[in-house]
């Protein structure tokens, strides 16, 4: 390996992009990007949408911050894949629904804590070693409760006590990835040398808490009365398990511990044997997190007996898939060539997309003057008028060469955040309600 070598194994395709109605506010998604001379830049804000140039020398970045901060390779291959999942080595990747940015999509409370903020939001070095201090937060989480290493990257996806599916993800596309990943970096090692251990590496990457961030009640105990982050994540642990407020609807996230939050957890204590006194101490503490866990330990077990590929009949994106493939076969036939891997690549790169733009089906596919484009349409039935037409497009070259996993994968990444955006919808109209009829009072806003 050379300053300049591609690392050819390792580089990642472009996700898809975001529509602009997921696109919130307060994310970066739409943000210029600093082409500075000399910066390594990705072409945009979408995960994979580096050159192979550019996601090479970021993975050299992650290496050297991983040996500063003393990491074995097992460890930094670990965090390899971490990065390959979540921004697919694009250093300026940026979610379009919340604030997440960069090498390990860090929303803004996240990144603050390892001491990136807009000052530095765009530092390779920083990002990289806000990752590997990440990474050794979660794995002794994951020590301390007697957790495998699958619970580092959930610990990472979802936080250390709440459930969105990361233990899942974490099986699916990050552990299979580790033993391969630490190949890479012991042959890395052996043509790059090892960057010697920084003992000022944890104090540097580690920021001191805001003091709101602090205000957890007494002694880390929350109770009526109590604000901050902690009672926010309260209150999503404690929808996540389905318990309400007084009037049996879901707790608002005000980071409030107000008399719905305290019902909620008068509920949850009645039901697991506890003294149902309102107060969350350790003991109630434990328990929460023991029922999250067992939580995502069934939602794991379902979802690792579900098929991964669309063209499994029982895939729940097996049907637009046929549809997409047939309609490829036809171009082929059309085309006077033989349906082949190609040919199941493309339709289920349509699919991905076709998912991604919500469309319920595929009535026909289409490639543009030149090829370079292939299309997924949707006709509404009986209106011949092709305005009201729906579509999806892949890059032809691209989609051939993506394999059926691979955009299978980006199927379920598809699911995942229409699924994000029909909560923050929901959580929205809620707010909004909760608005109408409840007396106005001090807020404060809070950038995630």
């Amino acid at each position: 390996m050379t300053d300049n070598e591609i690392y050819q194994s390792m580089i990642q395709r472009r996700e898809l992009a975001y529509r602009d109605d997921q696109i919130i506010d307060s994310s970066y998604y739409n943000d210029p990007i600093d082409h500075s001379p000399g910066r390594l830049a990705g072409n945009s804000r979408i995960a994979g949408d580096a050159s192979p140039e550019v996601q090479s020398r970021v993975i050299d970045a992650i290496v050297s911050a991983s040996e500063r901060g003393g990491l074995t390779p097992h460890q930094t291959a670990y965090v390899l894949a971490i990065a390959r999942v979540e921004s697919g080595f694009n250093p300026d990747a940026a979610a379009g629904t919340t604030t997440a940015y960069g090498l390990g999509q860090f929303v803004d409370r996240t990144a603050a804590s390892y001491g990136i903020d807009d000052s530095n939001r765009g530092d390779i070095t920083k990002q990289a070693e806000a990752l590997v201090a990440h990474y050794k937060d979660n794995a002794a989480i994951a020590s301390s409760r007697g957790k495998g290493e699958e619970y580092i990257y959930k610990y990472h996806h979802d936080g250390p006590a709440s459930e969105y599916g990361g233990l899942a993800l974490s099986r699916k596309h990050v552990m299979p990835y580790v033993d391969a990943y630490e190949k890479f970096v012991l042959d890395h090692q052996k043509s790059h040398g090892v960057t010697p251990f920084d003992p000022a590496f944890d104090a540097r990457n580690h920021a001191a808490p805001p003091a709101s961030a602090r205000q957890h009640g007494d002694g880390g105990v929350l109770r009526q009365g109590a604000r901050g982050d902690a009672v926010g994540e309260l209150q999503t642990q404690l929808n996540q398990l389905g318990y309400s407020d007084l009037h049996g609807r879901s707790l608002q996230v005000d980071h409030h511990f107000g008399p719905g939050t305290k019902a909620a957890v008068e509920s949850f204590q009645q039901a697991n044997d506890l003294m149902p006194d309102g107060i969350v101490g350790p003991a109630t503490t434990r328990q929460i997190h023991a029922r999250l866990e067992e939580q995502a330990s069934t939602q794991a077990q379902n979802t690792q007996q579900s098929p991964a590929r669309l063209d499994d009949p029982s895939h729940p994106g097996n049907a637009l898939y046929l549809q997409a493939r047939e309609h490829v076969f036809r171009l082929d036939t059309q085309q006077g060539r033989t349906p082949d891997q190609y040919s199941h690549n493309l339709a289920a790169a349509l699919t991905a997309a076709a998912q991604a733009e919500g469309l319920q089906r595929i009535d026909q596919v289409a490639l543009s003057d030149n090829a370079s484009r292939a299309w997924a349409v949707q006709r509404p039935p009986g209106v011949r008028d092709h305005f009201f037409d729906r579509h999806a497009s892949v890059d032809t070259a691209q989609a051939v060469n993506t394999s059926v996993e691979q955009s299978s994968a980006a199927w379920e990444w598809a699911i995942q955040q229409q699924s994000v955006q029909a909560q923050s919808q929901v959580q929205n109209q809620a707010q909004g309600q909760n608005q109408q009829i409840e007396p106005a009072g001090p807020a404060m806003q809070i950038r995630q």
